[in-house]
């Protein structure tokens, strides 16, 4: 037996056309839905040169830098840090709002310099975050560099030994 409605007693709250018609709307909603998840997938960052990435980076008005020193150690752990900031001392975020990032075992901390405070973010949010302005990621791994259109990848080596190898002053431009 359908509900029925205190105000209109004995009549169902929906008719069978509204049934239909809720009905209809939903599945509307749901293909589009599914349609827009085929065809516009989250903003997909491709691998580029370091020059359409420089261009961004020198455009916008606010930039981040996203240490992960998750499953780094010791030395390893302050040569990812180092590179952040010698990447900082040497302009390259000049009159520009910056976001940092840190993310360690436990979690992450976000620090930028146009709030004051901080937030905890789990390493998805703060990937998710990062994603709205060109940024820099410094990690462990093999060392490297990798260019994207909105990002660049640094991955600083475990055995590190006086510079961290982060200057890409070569590389840009």
């Amino acid at each position: 037996m359908a509900k029925t409605n205190p105000t209109n007693a004995g009549r169902p709250f929906l008719s069978e056309r509204g049934k239909v018609l809720l009905f209809a709307a939903l599945t509307l909603v749901a293909l589009l839905l599914a349609a827009y998840i085929i065809f516009f997938p989250l903003l997909q960052d491709k691998a580029a040169d370091g020059s359409e990435f420089y261009t961004r980076l020198q455009s916008a008005d606010k930039v981040g830098i996203l240490y992960d020193v998750r499953g780094a150690q010791g030395e390893q752990a302050s040569a990812i840090y180092q590179c952040g900031v010698d990447m900082i001392g040497k302009g390259r975020f000049a009159g520009k709002s910056l976001e940092i990032i840190a993310c360690e075992d436990n979690g992450c901390l976000s620090i930028a310099t146009d709030v004051n405070g901080t937030n905890n973010l789990t390493f998805g949010e703060a990937k998710s975050k990062m994603s709205s302005m060109p940024y820099i990621s410094i990690s462990p791994g093999a060392p490297s560099y990798k260019f994207f259109e909105r990002h660049m990848e640094i991955s600083i080596g475990e055995n590190v030994t006086g510079n961290s190898t982060c200057d890409i002053s070569a590389s840009e431009g």
